[in-house]
């Protein structure tokens, strides 16, 4: 089955491709949406998608509206083993299931296209219009404001074909869900750091589930979190700003099947028993896939990243946050337990891993603490890195300890040492890092 979305009135569609779907004798045209870049140093001129929900193989035909694509073409993460044919100005290949991909042309990523399928929605799971405590935003162009408080409802649902122009405030949020195959966008914000897209800063909040929409041009970040027990899961975020962070999930939360192309970082691994797994990054020029720290000032532990792929990482300054797996330790805390296995890497040649306990404009008035149990197991990157690895304490006190490098290819070659590859280890601030 196909499902595709009504076209949404005052929204222009990609002026750089066209996409249709098909399945046996059936083929529909999707909408092909558009978001332009907003900063300077954005590598992408703009990037165009499409979103549609199936069941079952379906075959995608994408059409580049001038030029040709390259004999080169591919669909990643290249994990996926989909076989992308190209001829000429088209590209098909065929998806096993709900995918996000992107294709990629080799270094030219000025006009990029991502397909976003997603699994079929549940009728139990589609609220009513006009149902008490439902806030439904069916197909259409809606603006709404900034930090619209959504608090009094229990379920607010974007349909597919719906562009809500705003941002979502959270109050005590419980058992809160935000769902549907609808666009939040924050494009009236012209300028950086403004309200995030989807917020609540209540540490009694609990259980908030996101679902299924797309997220765009965020000021800042996409999805911020307190409280425990929420859940994230196939939500798309494509964003420019320097800070467009992804997702900060607050404690023991899941975050599944998600898609971020943002320019901060994409996850905010900072509170206990937060679990990644299955998601997709596009990492821009700013931010790490995977930030540990930047200053947290409580003890924080049990992470677990699994079956991930970075599909790109743009990152090409001397910036101390431009590593995939990152932490900037300022804060007096204790951050530790954390897992990342079965994480592919690719179109990434700078830096995988900087940990580092430093003081910085950001942690005043704090004294760092530490970082220890740090695993890479099953991890990949394509390489080679023009950085090394950095592991560096502040202290004999104030350590990163316990760091276990197991299986870890970079460009091809098993790490079994410190020789394999340039690291930069502060041996009186570091203690017990060991491959296997």
């Amino acid at each position: 089955m196909i499902i595709t979305y009504s076209l949404p009135l005052d929204v222009a569609s990609s002026d750089q491709y066209r996409v249709s779907v098909s399945q046996g004798t059936k083929t529909a045209e999707v909408f092909v949406y558009k978001v332009n870049a907003v900063w300077r140093s954005n590598k992408s001129k703009d990037t165009s998608w499409a979103s549609f929900d199936m069941s079952g193989p379906v075959t995608v035909k994408i059409t580049k509206l001038s030029g040709t694509f390259a004999a080169n073409t591919r669909v990643l993460p290249s994990a996926a083993k989909l076989t992308a044919k190209v001829m000429g100005n088209t590209v098909t290949f065929t998806l096993d299931r709900p995918r996000q991909v992107a294709l990629d042309e080799g270094a030219d990523i000025s006009h990029p296209i991502l397909i976003f399928a997603n699994p079929l929605e549940k009728e139990k799971d589609v609220p009513k219009p006009n149902t008490p405590g439902v806030l439904y935003f069916g197909p259409g162009v809606h603006t709404i404001g900034s930090e619209k408080d959504v608090s009094a409802y229990h379920s607010i649902y974007l349909a597919g074909g719906a562009y809500v122009i705003g941002t979502l405030k959270l109050g005590k949020a419980q058992g809160v869900k935000i769902s549907g195959r609808g666009i939040l966008s924050g494009e009236q914000f012209k300028e950086p750091k403004g309200p995030h897209l989807i917020r609540s800063e209540s540490w009694d909040s609990q259980k908030v589930l996101v679902e299924g929409i797309t997220l765009i041009n965020s000021p800042s970040y996409n999805i911020t979190l307190a409280g425990r027990e929420h859940t994230i899961r196939n939500v798309k975020m494509i964003g420019w700003w320097f800070s467009t962070d992804g997702v900060q999930p607050g404690e023991n939360a899941l975050v599944e099947d998600c898609f971020f192309k943002v320019n901060d970082d994409a996850l905010k691994l900072y509170h206990s028993g937060t679990t990644v797994r299955r998601c997709t990054i596009w990492q821009m020029e700013n931010g790490a896939p995977f930030q540990i720290s930047w200053n947290m000032p409580t003890d924080n532990s049990g992470f677990l990243v699994t079956d991930c792929d970075v599909i790109r990482c743009e990152h090409e300054w001397n910036n101390d946050n431009e590593a995939i797996i990152c932490a900037i330790h300022g804060g007096k805390g204790h951050m530790s337990n954390y897992v990342f296995e079965n994480i592919r890497i690719e179109n990434a040649t700078w830096c995988l891993l900087s940990l580092q306990i430093k003081p910085n404009e950001f942690a005043k008035n704090q004294t760092p603490g530490t970082l220890s149990k740090i695993t890479l197991r099953n991890v990949s990157i394509t390489g080679p890195l023009k950085k090394p690895i950095r592991i560096k304490g502040l202290s004999a006190t104030q350590k990163v300890s316990d760091v276990l490098f197991e299986n870890v290819r970079v460009a091809g070659k098993h790490l079994k040492s410190t020789a394999d590859m340039s690291f930069e280890i502060d041996p009186n601030t570091t203690g017990k890092i060991t491959f296997l």
